[in-house]
């Protein structure tokens, strides 16, 4: 027996869901955390957003 495409939709819809919720990501040292903080802070403080999406891609 074959569900119908709204159902099998709703079921995979429902297992991406259950499978995102256990998504873990790995755990930081506070050494990682120090040095991503400090990343970022110099990239706000650059104020250069880097290149444009479109001039990358060439389009």
């Amino acid at each position: 027996m074959t569900l119908p495409l709204a159902q099998r939709l709703e079921l995979v819809q429902t297992l991406w869901d259950s499978i995102a919720d256990e998504q873990i990501g790995p755990e930081l040292t506070e050494s990682d955390r120090e040095l991503i903080d400090h990343r970022l802070e110099r990239f706000l403080a650059d104020g250069d957003p880097g290149l444009d999406a479109n001039e990358v891609l060439g389009a």
